[in-house]
């Protein structure tokens, strides 16, 4: 079976994932930080991977493995022949290759047959950065990426010139612009020779344009105009356009939708100021007419890389990427990591002793370490100068607590910290391939010792964290690498949690996966519930790791609870495939809420987590929050009473385009694709399944079903109208459906621009006595049918195919029938008799709505369904002859062999020919029109484990020791783009609250007032008055007004609140208004909670 990997190609473009596709790597490690790199790479479909380390399999690797398991760990077996088939599994296409004998004298042949080597540890005559040398005499790319407990690095050598192809990502498309305004300036110099004038652009939307982009500028339509402002058509300005048009500009911005903009090539730039220059000398001005659009044109960069032992003499950080409360800490972690490095090269004492267990949370050992650290550092300084730069970092006082800290947790391992790491490894190792996104450049470090449970709390494992230093190393322990971070007690807590994952998509496998390997939900007291709605598909293999090709068509919940159950048995989780929502409040009800330690969204869409992110508020519960875009990814933790929830930062509505402009005044391909859609979806689900129903039950019981809904009546009737519009007598099927295609192409790209034209002529103005079509608006022409056109001829064959199949008896059209009759069809006069006359959907509309004349009754629908000019009787009588049934369509964007993309497509791409707007290709259509989310599995793994980071901290937010709980300070909420590259950690904002006027205390989303279910309405209504000083004058139990005080409230102030609701079990939730009884401004109080 082919992998769908369009989910990939629209982020990477179709050129980057060839390469990719086309490219080997060398992985030289095999722990659980490779096996995630080496995953990601698998699940991108890159052609191979080669794959050496024989290190025995430990109980150690277990806490960061999805592959590994404790029969592997009893055994000893390699790690890298371990770990091979489970990769192979991933990915049948891709090659899984295990290196033997693999050494640093043979290293230079070795790495001939690969692109890349990503190198994860060090091993026996491999010392890491020390290969990166060699890869670097040899022309091979280089990525170390380490984890070392919750400390990682990464380093890329991408040789002496790289070529960025494309430097930030960001997708280039073609902007409207609304205006372009000319101005003479003579004592302006400029640039470019445009001395003495100054072009400004308008851009109907915010632009992504910043100051010296490139942009090619075309389509501007330009009139002179006197010193009145009146326009002078006899002059032309054609010449100006062909100077304007098609020329790449530099930019610069003067607003969120506005810039300057100078032509590159200076000779242009002279001929436009001589043209205006003549023109203004004739005593006119140019002005835009309308049209015009910009494009960003993306421009190489070469970027130099130095070899690991001449880059770490002077490291390099990519600026952007930054935790803004640790600045200056990647200097620190250089050093340690670099003085680590060389000992562990030479076999010195003080690297090897990191290596022994008995460094986890060992004061003495660390002290003792360091110091030898230093020692060695002072004794090669001189051989290796790189040890000389180490040693401020090392011997400053101030960072003695951070790297003693370091190297107690040296030998620790937990998957979140692999995930993260291993997404970025696999993603610069991507880059080194395809010239795709900007590398890191050369360095990056990353710790995140606040995920340590705080110094004073009891859960420190310098404070008791560890019983004894002996159950670390329990027997067959998979948690032995995360028990040597995090220390017993908070292990057992791990494992006493209970957690909701809504979602089982990319996120969800990974999350999934992640709290599988680090205990989550293991005592038996704990469960992981999980929910999704979706069935597996075939693009969900090149990003949700968790599924197969023998799970497509399977439900994602049960697949991927199967799967991680495989990966820890010990894991108690029940799949769900229930919406969340209130639709489903009777099963997921207070006390499903209440049971769950945390909540982990991993969902796609906003209405969702916001209805979530309320049941947070309501229940308390802290709310791990995360999504990708792309090459793009943010994570966001909320807490109770600390930090600010989901739905108080959200991104502004964009909002549609109006209706108007979709269907008349289109000036993108968005607006086309937009039209297109809607058609299909009216014409072929819609009015299939009504006139699928109409054959099926009859005219009276089909109209019956019409009443039901009289709002929809005039539009369902339309819909169905093109399906059974009236046409020549055909001899069959296939007559008959080519001959439907050549009057819907008549019908939308020649009759419909005719209507359009005679009501707004090209010359028409508007009541202000301006021209019509100007500025945005861009007059249509209609079309004529070409035969040597593909576009034309694709929409007439894809047309009469989906008209067979919605006819329920799809047959072969081949293309030289639909060119026969479609040759027939155009060429006849639009008045002969074998032609029947197409209605406009204006027109037909009207007729609907006059026929019914706002009377919907059967008489009225049932005369009108017979209407032989609106609905083709003949038609519908041979139906039964040739002996087919209706049948709807339901759109689906991922089976390329449907053709409804390609109807889509072409339908949008004619109406953009229709209005000179640039068209699209296929993939770009079914972005479009699928409404498909970019999606990389890179992304996924690395923002899943930063949320994995903060799992650990919020774990402890509500324990009743105060010490325990994390301040605000140690969380952190990320946002990252591997393209710039870059990374953004910060401290979330703090919880947002309301003032009670009255009260003047503070009301958060998370504060209740608790009432036993047993108080009656005037109960609340005192309570409520004596605490807040205020009028009760409404309690409203979700959408229900329950009580009025401007209604008839006294009938039920003497009944139980609850009672009117019904008594729903669990914590009954309202919200109460109150007002001030003196001014009548409302009084914000906390929400209301019943309780048992």
């Amino acid at each position: 079976m082919n992998r769908d990997y369009s989910r990939t190609e629209y982020v990477f473009g179709s050129d980057a994932l060839h390469k990719m596709q086309q490219a080997t790597f060398l992985i030289i490690g095999a722990d659980g930080l490779a096996q995630e790199i080496a995953k990601n790479l698998a699940l991108t479909g890159v052609s191979a991977i080669r794959i050496f380390d024989p290190t025995p399999v430990s109980y150690r690797d277990l806490s960061s493995s999805p592959f590994l398991r404790i029969e592997d760990a009893k055994s000893g077996a390699p790690r890298d022949k371990t770990i091979a088939p489970h990769i192979q599994q991933l990915n049948p296409l891709c090659a899984i290759d295990v290196v033997t004998n693999l050494s640093f004298s043979s290293i230079k042949e070795l790495i001939q047959p690969s692109q890349v080597v990503i190198q994860t540890c060090s091993l026996p005559n491999l010392p890491l950065g020390h290969v990166g040398d060699v890869c670097h005499a040899a022309g091979v790319p280089y990525v170390l990426c380490t984890t070392n407990g919750l400390s990682g690095r990464l380093f890329c050598d991408f040789l002496a010139r790289h070529t960025v192809l494309d430097v930030d990502g960001e997708r280039c498309e073609d902007i409207t612009l609304s205006n372009c305004i000319i101005e003479a300036a003579p004592s302006h110099i400029g640039n470019s020779g445009m001395n003495g004038w100054r072009f400004f652009f308008a851009t109907s939307k915010v632009h992504e344009l910043s100051d010296g982009y490139t942009a090619l500028i075309r389509d501007l339509k330009f009139v002179a105009v006197d010193g009145k402002g009146a326009q002078q058509t006899s002059v032309s300005m054609e010449h100006l356009e062909k100077l304007v048009n098609q020329q790449v500009w530099t930019v610069s911005i003067t607003g969120h939708s506005r810039f300057e903009a100078v032509p590159c090539n200076s000779s242009v730039a002279a001929s436009i100021c001589s043209f205006l220059s003549e023109l203004k000398h004739k005593g006119f001005e140019a002005l835009h007419l309308r049209g015009g659009y910009v494009k960003r044109i993306k421009e190489p960069l070469d970027i130099p890389f130095l070899p690991y032992s001449e880059a770490a003499k002077a490291p390099q950080y990519s600026d952007l990427m930054v935790d803004f409360s640790k600045l200056g800490r990647s200097d620190v972690l250089h050093s340690i990591y670099c003085a680590i490095t060389e000992a562990m090269s030479v076999g010195h004492p003080s690297a090897l002793s990191l290596l022994s267990p008995e460094t986890a949370w060992n004061n003495e050992m660390a002290r003792t370490n360091l110091s030898n650290l230093i020692d060695f550092c002072n004794e090669h300084k001189s051989s290796c100068p790189l040890l000389g730069t180490c040693i401020p970092e090392l011997t400053n006082a101030d960072n003695r607590t951070l790297l003693e800290t370091f190297l107690m947790t040296y030998n620790g391992q937990i998957a979140p910290l692999v995930s993260f790491m291993g997404g970025w490894g696999a993603q610069e190792a991507l880059k080194s391939v395809s010239g795709k996104y900007t590398p890191i450049h050369q360095f990056y470090y990353y710790e995140c010792f606040e995920a340590l449970p705080p110094r004073e709390s009891p859960f420190h494992p310098l404070n008791g964290g560890f019983e004894s230093l002996k159950t670390i190393f329990r027997p067959a322990d998979r948690y032995e690498g995360q028990r040597m971070l995090f220390g017993d007690r908070l292990q057992d807590i791990i494992s006493s949690a209970s957690l909701f994952v809504i979602g089982a998509g990319a996120l969800g496998c990974e999350l999934l996966k992640q709290f599988a390997l680090i205990g989550a939900a293991t005592s038996p007291q704990a469960i992981l519930e999980l929910t999704d709605l979706d069935n597996i598909e075939n693009s969900n293999l090149s990003r949700q790791f968790l599924f197969r090709e023998k799970d497509i068509g399977k439900m994602k919940a049960d697949v991927a609870a199967a799967s991680v159950k495989l990966m820890n048995p010990e894991l108690n989780i029940n799949a769900r495939c229930l919406r969340v929502g209130e639709e489903t409040e009777d099963i997921l009800n207070s006390d499903f809420w209440l049971s769950k330690t945390v909540i982990i969204n991993a969902l796609d869409n906003v209405p969702t987590r916001m209805y979530v992110d309320g049941k947070c508020c309501l229940y308390r519960k802290a709310l791990l929050e995360s999504g990708t875009l792309g090459q793009k990814a943010n994570m966001q933790v909320i807490v109770p009473w600390l930090t600010e929830t989901y739905g108080s930062q959200r991104d502004p509505e964009t909002g549609d385009d109006p209706a108007c402009t979709i269907h008349n005044f289109p000036n993108t391909i968005v607006h086309c694709i937009v039209y297109a859609t809607s058609e299909f979806k009216g014409v072929f689900e819609q009015g299939c399944a009504d006139f699928a129903k109409l054959k099926a039950d009859g005219l009276q019981v089909f109209i019956d079903g019409l009443l039901k809904n009289k709002d929809t009546i005039e539009t369902r009737l339309l819909q169905m109208q093109t399906i059974c519009m009236k046409l020549p007598s055909c001899a069959n099927l296939i007559d008959r459906a080519c001959n439907w295609a050549c009057a819907l192409f008549e019908k939308y790209f020649i009759l419909t621009i005719e209507k359009i034209l005679s009501d707004f002529p090209v010359d028409a103005k508007d009541k202000d006595g301006n021209n019509f079509w100007s500025g945005e608006k861009r007059p249509p022409h209609k079309l004529v049918y070409d035969a040597n056109n593909p576009i034309h001829r694709d929409f007439i064959l894809t047309a009469a195919r989906l008209y067979t199949i919605i006819l329920g008896k799809e047959v072969d059209i081949s293309s030289e029938t639909v060119a026969s009759i479609a040759t027939g069809y155009f060429a006849t006069s639009p008045s002969s008799p074998a032609k029947a006359t197409i209605l406009t959907r204006e027109v037909a509309a009207k007729q609907i709505s006059n026929s019914l004349n706002y009377t919907y009754n059967n008489e009225n629908i049932s005369k009108l369904l017979t209407d032989d000019t609106l609905f083709d009787q003949e038609f519908l009588t041979q139906l039964s002859v040739w002996g087919v049934t209706p049948r709807a369509l339901i759109f689906e964007k991922d089976d390329l062999t449907n053709g409804h993309v390609q109807y889509i497509a072409s339908l949008a791409n004619l109406r953009a020919e229709n209005y000179d707007i640039p068209t699209i290709d296929y993939n770009e259509a079914r972005r479009l029109s699928g409404s498909i989310i970019p999606a990389m599995v890179t992304t996924t793994a690395s923002v899943v484990g930063l949320v994995g980071i903060e799992f650990y901290k919020v774990l402890l937010w509500n324990n009743p020791d105060l010490s325990a709980r994390h301040p605000l300070s140690n969380y952190k909420s990320a946002f990252f783009n591997f393209a710039l590259p870059s990374l953004q950690l910060s401290e979330p904002g703090p919880c947002n609250f309301v003032e009670c006027s009255t009260t003047k205390e503070r009301i958060t989303p998370w504060d209740n007032i608790e009432l036993p279910k047993t108080v009656t309405v005037q109960q609340v209504i005192d309570y409520f008055h004596n605490r807040y000083k205020g009028d009760v004058d409404s309690i409203i139990f979700n959408t229900r007004m329950v009580y009025s005080s401007f209604g008839n409230g006294e009938a039920v102030l003497h009944k139980r609140l609850a009672e009117l609701v019904n008594d729903p079990p669990g914590q009954i939730f309202f919200i109460v208004g109150c007002s001030d009884p003196d001014t009548y401004d409302e009084i914000e109080v906390p929400k209301l909670c019943l309780v048992n």
